[in-house]
């Protein structure tokens, strides 16, 4: 087995790799962002979301070119490639811890919106060991495995989408825009870090996929596919929002979208249809957590030199429940965490750092 190629050997298609970007790109941003958005630029949310989508593509592009670096290797094994032993692992610690924490805040915001608008007197915990089971299950099934299983989901998720923006559409109300841009552009813009951090430049994980890519030097194509078909299903959720709800709804209620679910009815029998589109929101959750579950314990794997990452899977799981209860003991301390420093620790991790990485390997290679 060759340095930083995954113990299984499954090996992903273009059209897995974008699906997966793509489910990765809405994840929880689905449920979050147009609140996030809300708080800043109030009516002006979707212009906000539409800005980001292209920022998003610039990110996807700065992966992309990242990716052709990495020749076939995964990002851990990338990095100590570039930096050696010593500067290297420093770095991939670096990224191991940040995606611990993505994956803490990820279970957490799974299970407290499970519990706060589906099962009210079912325990955090029960979710989240429920959800890290299934999560367990996948990850050791292999790449391939979960890579088709996202082939069969991903229809479902577009059905149900496309189902939530029709039945919506006659509740839409163009005068929510207005004003655009009373205030200028300012508003707009500063939503933006959130709205570009949250969404895309979490996409670095889907870099540990790298190796498994058939075509790993040519994943410019998928990923920037990927990217725009999950931003623009994120762009018309918010322009939903802000048509259907207001602003001030929007940035009042911590899941506008599931909001929007409750909105729908058809004549007298077709209502209350929010509880089936929480499937839909799962999908995207449940993918985003596998990837960073996978990038969390392949990183590990890779850094330690290990021959298999599967005797690693349930110790994690125990610390990430132990991490999920500490870091977000409830709703309000969560919110108040993604609302304030989570964009910043995104950018450092996300962007800065693996631009400099970008940067030194091309240095490098001319040296």
């Amino acid at each position: 087995m060759g340095k930083g190629i995954a113990s299984d050997n499954g090996q992903l298609s273009s059209r897995q790799f974008m699906i997966l970007v793509i489910l990765c790109t809405i994840g929880d941003s689905i449920l979050i962002i147009p609140t996030l958005i809300a708080a800043a630029s109030k009516q002006n949310a979707w212009l906000t979301m539409l800005f980001s989508l292209v920022l998003g593509l610039g990110v996807g592009v700065m992966y992309g070119l990242l990716a052709k670096r990495m020749k076939g290797l995964s990002l851990i094994a990338f990095v100590q490639d570039i930096l050696g032993k010593a500067a290297g692992s420093v770095v991939c610690i670096l990224f191991i811890f940040y995606f611990i924490y993505l994956h803490i805040t990820l279970t957490s915001e799974m299970s407290q919106f499970m519990t706060t608008q589906l099962m009210p007197e079912t325990p955090n915990n029960a979710i989240f060991i429920l959800f890290i089971v299934v999560v367990i299950i996948a990850y050791r099934l292999g790449v391939e495995a979960f890579a088709r299983m996202s082939e069969l989901l991903f229809p479902i998720f577009m059905l149900l989408f496309v189902f939530m923006v029709v039945f919506l559409l006659p509740q839409a109300e163009i005068a929510n825009l207005q004003p655009v841009l009373a205030d200028g552009l300012k508003p707009v813009m500063s939503g933006l870090l959130a709205t570009v951090t949250i969404p895309f430049s979490e996409l670095i994980v889907i870099l540990m996929l790298v190796p498994h890519y058939k075509g790993s030097a040519r994943t410019m194509k998928p990923l920037l596919a990927g990217i725009g078909i999950g931003g623009l299903i994120l762009f018309v959720t918010v322009l939903l929002c802000v048509l259907v709800l207001g602003p001030s709804l929007m940035e009042s209620k911590y899941y506008p979208t599931f909001i929007l679910a409750q909105k729908i009815t058809v004549g007298n029998f077709l209502e209350r249809m929010e509880a089936v589109l929480t499937f839909m929101w799962v999908i995207t959750v449940y993918y985003k957590t596998l990837l960073i579950f996978y990038a969390v314990t392949k990183s590990i794997e890779q850094l330690l030199g290990l021959k298999e990452s599967n005797m690693l899977t349930v110790p994690l799981a125990m610390l990430l429940l132990v991490g999920s209860v500490i870091s977000t003991p409830n709703i309000v301390v969560y919110n108040e965490i993604i609302k304030t420093v989570w964009s910043l620790f995104d950018a450092t991790i996300c962007l800065l750092l693996p631009a400099l990485l970008l940067v030194w390997s091309y240095f490098r290679r001319k040296a």
